[in-house]
């Protein structure tokens, strides 16, 4: 849900600025080629990554009976989950490394820092999550990569975007299990510091993603569908931060978190369909 829209938001956005086509970028087969692999290697890794972090909480997950979405409550045995991660993730970083080996490079450093989360991080520090947005952060590098070797001023500001995003959306999410987390000692900022404060760090964070997508619009000179559907999806995530700081709830995090997504969707499509009808 969150994989798809967002590589291929940043596909076409990278291919519009630095794609070297032979003719109108929408009428070449190499570029419906590239976003193909891009969206499926990014798709492979990400959920070779949840395979990886479902294999080091098996037996959290277990003892959690609340998070029926993880794969112990599916049937699926531990031993498996590793198998699944190199199904997954080998044909990922095939893909990285025929698309770019700087693009593969990149994607080798978010493996290791999902590495990190799952097996050090998230038992240890409540900042554990800082490894993921790390993660989502360089997501961006990776898929330009594949169409320039410059590290770009518009991959920067899509990192930055990312960067600002992902806590608040873990963060709200996270806060959903907060029972579970201390029942199990896992410590996690909405544990350690309380939800009151964490909803008012989502804010903090999440009003940083409007301006930093308004000075995407002005770098890469997106129109007016990019501008409006950017803004109005900044501004949901600001509402909802606000909704949740005026109530701190496990209930309000859990559904910020999933409503969070919708300015995901939004962001991508506002991209998309900007640079279709600017092309």
């Amino acid at each position: 849900m969150v994989a798809i829209p967002w590589a291929a938001g940043m596909a076409i956005l990278a291919s519009a600025l630095y794609g070297d086509f032979q003719s109108s970028m929408f009428s070449d087969s190499e570029f419906y080629i590239k976003l193909f692999l891009i969206i499926i290697a990014t798709f492979l890794g990400v959920a070779g990554g949840y395979a990886v972090n479902d294999y080091f909480d098996y037996e959290l997950d277990k003892a959690n009976p609340a998070r029926t979405d993880k794969a112990v409550y599916h049937g699926v045995k531990r031993k498996a989950l590793l198998a699944y991660a190199l199904i997954l993730g080998t044909p990922s970083m095939a893909i990285w490394f025929y698309l770019s080996y700087r693009a593969l490079i990149v994607a080798f450093i978010l493996f290791i820092c999902i590495l990190a989360y799952s097996a050090w991080g998230k038992r240890n520090t409540p900042f554990s999550n800082f490894f993921v947005v790390a993660a989502v952060a360089l997501t961006p590098l990776a898929i330009f990569y594949v169409y320039t070797p410059q590290i770009t001023l518009a991959a920067i500001l899509l990192g930055l975007i990312n960067l600002f995003f992902e806590p608040g959306f873990t963060w709200s999410g996270v806060c959903r299990d907060l029972d579970g987390d201390k029942r199990l000692g896992i410590p996690t900022i909405p544990l350690r510091y309380g939800i009151p404060l964490t909803a008012k760090i989502i804010l903090a964070s999440w009003i940083l993603v409007v301006p930093l997508s308004l000075a995407l619009f002005f770098f890469t000179e997106l129109g007016a569908i990019y501008l409006i559907g950017s803004t109005l999806a900044g501004l949901w995530l600001v509402f909802l931060a606000i909704r949740f700081i005026r109530k701190p709830t496990p209930e309000v995090g859990g559904s910020v978190f999933l409503k969070a997504m919708l300015w995901l969707w939004v962001f991508s499509l506002a991209v998309i369909f900007d640079i279709i009808f600017l092309l």
